[in-house]
């Protein structure tokens, strides 16, 4: 009895972590019927032994008091990780919010802004970040914008640019965005930029509202000199090629030959 009352817990605990424990439709019932088939238990026989069990407290009593010291111990080995190890990189993954703006903004009718721009400089960014944007968003269908999107950019410093663009509407569904850019350029990144709201044609004003806004830098923090040391020298390789294929000036002279001596 002892092992199959640790086994309901333990399903207890993962139809409750997945929001099937209440669930009124009958999903979770063929989980514990397979329990139940597990040990070769019918349902009757198992309810049968709670109901003798009920009717005997004391033994009831020691035989929780196993199932507890059970479900104790599997807990305590699972924050030791012996189920699910601590992942080496996931130890020195570290995550920041370089959002360094106000992070909710709302537009009524009568505002005359027409776009949400951005941009976030930081000396830190680096090749090898992921960059998370996240926000709320909400438009109303009184905002006159056409083709309203939202647009998401690493810019780089030689001028390339990587960037995602995502089309929102005006419905007054508030909507939660996500955007990851992962940095895959060996190259130096002058900045983050974007528009939260932007719109091909501008017929009208904003009337829309963005909230809880942030930006994550995931960077590796045991790799980060040996990632800038990769990209100082794919920058300074790229420089020595591009001086290579430029010719040197040649100063041309013309030759002149010297006067005739008279007589």
């Amino acid at each position: 009895m002892t092992d199959i009352l640790v086994e309901m817990h333990k399903l207890d605990g993962s139809l409750d972590a997945n929001g099937l424990l209440y669930n009124q439709n009958g999903e979770k019932d063929k989980y514990y019927t397979a329990l139940l088939e597990k040990y070769e238990i019918s349902q009757a026989d198992f309810d049968s032994s709670v109901v003798w069990y009920t009717k005997n407290p004391k033994k009831y009593t020691k035989i929780y008091e196993d199932v507890f010291a059970q479900l104790t111990l599997l807990n305590e080995e699972v924050k030791k990780g012996k189920y699910h190890p601590v992942d080496s990189i996931e130890f020195y993954t570290v995550k920041k919010n370089i959002w360094n703006k106000e992070t909710r903004f709302v537009y009524s009718k009568d505002s005359i802004r027409t776009r949400l721009g951005f941009e976030i400089k930081d000396s830190s960014l680096l090749f090898g970040d992921v960059y998370i944007l996240r926000f709320l968003q909400q438009i109303a269908p009184q905002d006159s914008s056409k083709n309203p999107q939202i647009i998401f950019r690493i810019n780089y410093a030689n001028g390339k640019v990587d960037s995602v663009i995502q089309k929102t509407h005006n419905d007054s569904l508030l909507r939660r965005f996500t955007f990851r850019i992962p940095v895959r350029k060996k190259l130096k990144i002058k900045s983050i930029s974007g528009e939260l709201l932007s719109s091909s044609v501008y017929k009208g004003t904003f009337h829309a509202r963005i909230d809880s806004i942030s930006l994550i830098r995931e960077y590796r923090s045991d790799l980060q000199d040996s990632l800038r040391n990769m990209v100082e020298k794919a920058d300074q390789k790229k420089y020595n090629s591009q001086k290579k294929q430029q010719p040197d000036s040649i100063l041309k002279v013309k030759k002149v030959s010297p006067p005739k001596k008279e007589g």
